[in-house]
Order: C-alpha cells, then sequence, then structure tokens
C-alpha cells in the first residue's frame, strides 16, 4: 500500500492545540501504528490525539468521526468521548480530533483466537445492536454518507482470475460457492442501519487483566446500510459470538438472511481488496489474505448450525465462466 506520510506534529503544534481546548501543558507521545488512516498520540495522560494522513478520503474520515462519536454514545455505546475537533486547518493542514483515553490496551495486541474471548464477541455485539437501533435518521448522523457498494464478488472472481490470482479451476468453484449463496446473500433489507464499519480487534478495547470489553474506537468509516455490513473486519469465528450479542438486544434486519450476507461481504471484500497485498507492520484487519483463510479455518471446526448450509462444497454443478 502507498500511502501519504503522517502529518508532523511539533511541540508547539502541541501547545497551541492544547491552549486552544484550555488542556494546560500537555507531553506528546505516539503511540504504535497499526491502522492506515490516523496518527494517534498520548496527549497527556487522559486524552488521545488523532491526526489523519494528508489525503482526501482520510481527513473525510475526521469529519465522520466528530459526527459518529456523539451519536454512538447517546445510543449507549462504550466508546470515549470527543472533547475537541477542530477543522480550521491553522495548526495543522489538517482536522484532528481529541477524545477520551481509555485504559487499556487493544484486543488486537494480545493476539489471539477468537474462540479464547467469546465475551468480549458478544460485549461487541450488544454494543452494536444498540448502535443499529439507537442512532435514527433524525439527528445528525443521518448527514453521515451511505457505505460505499463494493462489485458483486461473483463479478471480482472473474477479475481476479484474470488478474492472475488464481486459475478457472478455482475460480469456477468459487464462483459456484457464490451462486449457491447468492439467492439469500443479496436480500438486502429495506431498512439501513447506522454502521460502525470498521470492528477490528484493532478498536477493541479490554481491561488488559481480565479481558473484560471496555469500548470499540475509531468512527472514521461510520456510515449507512446493511446492518450484516458490522460484522466485517473481525474474524469470522468471532461472528456468531457477535450475533449473540446481538440477539439479546434486538433481532437484525433480515436475520433469516443474516449469515449469508455476512460471508458473502467478507468474501466480497477479501476479493475487492486481495490486489492490495502484504501489509506488513498493520493489522491482521488490513490483510485481505489472511481475510481469505479465516473463511477456510471457519468452516473447518465446523461452524454453528446456522452457518453450516452455508458452507462451500468440493465441487458445484454451474460454472462461473
Amino acid at each position: 500500500m502507498k500511502l501519504p506520510g503522517h502529518i508532523p506534529v511539533s511541540n508547539d503544534a502541541v501547545r497551541a492545540i492544547a491552549t486552544r481546548h484550555g488542556l494546560g501543558d500537555r507531553a506528546l507521545t505516539p503511540l504504535v501504528e497499526v491502522g492506515i488512516i490516523n496518527a494517534v498520540y498520548m496527549l497527556g495522560e487522559d486524552l488521545v490525539l488523532r491526526v489523519p494522513r494528508d489525503h482526501p478520503t482520510h481527513v473525510a474520515q475526521a469529519t465522520v468521526e466528530a459526527v459518529a462519536i456523539p451519536a454512538a454514545r447517546a445510543a449507549g455505546v462504550h466508546t470515549p468521548a470527543l472533547v475537541a475537533y477542530d477543522d480550521t486547518c491553522d495548526l495543522l493542514p489538517v482536522p484532528y480530533l481529541i477524545v477520551e483515553r481509555v485504559r487499556g490496551e487493544t484486543l488486537c495486541s494480545r493476539d489471539l483466537e477468537p474462540g479464547a474471548t467469546p465475551n468480549v464477541w458478544r460485549a461487541v455485539g450488544h454494543d452494536l445492536a444498540l448502535l443499529h437501533t439507537g442512532v435514527g435518521e433524525d439527528g445528525a448522523a443521518f448527514q453521515v454518507a451511505r457505505a460505499a457498494r463494493v462489485p458483486d464478488p461473483r463479478e471480482l472472481v472473474e477479475r481476479r482470475a484474470a488478474d492472475g490470482w488464481f486459475t478457472g479451476v478455482e475460480a469456477r468453484w468459487l464462483g459456484g460457492w457464490l451462486e449457491r449463496l447468492a439467492p439469500a446473500a443479496t436480500q438486502t433489507p429495506a431498512d439501513e442501519r447506522f454502521l460502525h464499519l470498521d470492528v477490528q480487534a484493532t478498536n477493541v478495547m479490554v481491561r488488559p487483566e481480565a479481558l473484560v470489553y471496555l469500548a470499540i474506537l475509531d468512527w472514521g468509516c461510520a456510515g449507512w446500510g446493511d446492518p450484516a455490513w458490522d460484522f466485517f473486519g473481525m474474524p469470522l469465528r468471532a461472528v456468531p459470538f457477535l450475533l449473540e450479542g446481538h440477539r439479546r438486544v434486538a433481532r437484525l434486519e433480515g436475520d433469516d438472511t443474516v449469515e449469508a450476507r455476512i460471508l458473502w461481504r467478507h468474501l466480497q471484500l477479501s476479493l475487492a481488496i486481495l490486489p492490495r497485498g502484504a501489509a506488513p507492520g498493520f493489522s491482521w484487519g488490513e490483510r485481505p489474505l489472511a481475510w481469505l483463510l479465516e473463511v477456510l479455518r471457519f468452516f473447518l471446526e465446523p461452524p454453528p448450525a446456522r452457518w453450516r448450509e452455508l458452507a462451500p462444497r468440493t465441487s458445484f454443478p454451474c460454472s462461473s465462466g
């Protein structure tokens, strides 16, 4: 991936930012970079400064966060409060956000299998249910854009085969699987919901000692769409736990087909982003080959009952081209 460099934040800029927002004298401490959008800094002991890369898409995500964070908190979602959002671009050449610090660690930092932390994933699912049911179309969040559409994965199979990622043999097999999933997976519910859209382990904060869920971070990808889309970014083996947590609060829109739509989304985005290639130094949630391997692991274990009829077969009678 080729990304613009991070914006340098000088000591003078830190002092000016702290003064503007009445924060007193604060030290700036860079945090480990695991995502691709923002540079993240500790600002003193209790606040976090988020500075996007100087790219139109990344800058736009800061604007989305400024709207999404208050909306999510109002719905009861565990996420740190927004302290300041500044888009004047006179102290830094890009907008920036200051949010409260969550005193914990990312779930990603533990490098655990999904089955090792089921209660964390159930709690995330609980918060997603609050988000999906608690953010309405009558507030500021309704101004946030609809989630971008991704090409039909059946078309993507053909493209990736033509690009040389796999041969016609694999394309026919994968295309056949997608054709079998399509009747249920393409039944998009009529009502769109407000979504986080980046629920990966780097954005899930836990208490280190007991691995208890604390909060979900990073709302720059938030948008409106099919709630099934919010079950991507985490390993597919975590999804049944999230669905369990969500259903304790509310059924999902189109609940009868949600597993098929989630699987479709995992395959769709894996194929769409596969040309990104290797992403050394970044999180699991930025690595499309890992996503595809995870789908295979999910069906090898085997999966819960509602998923078994969706499993791939060794061969299909139909052809994708």
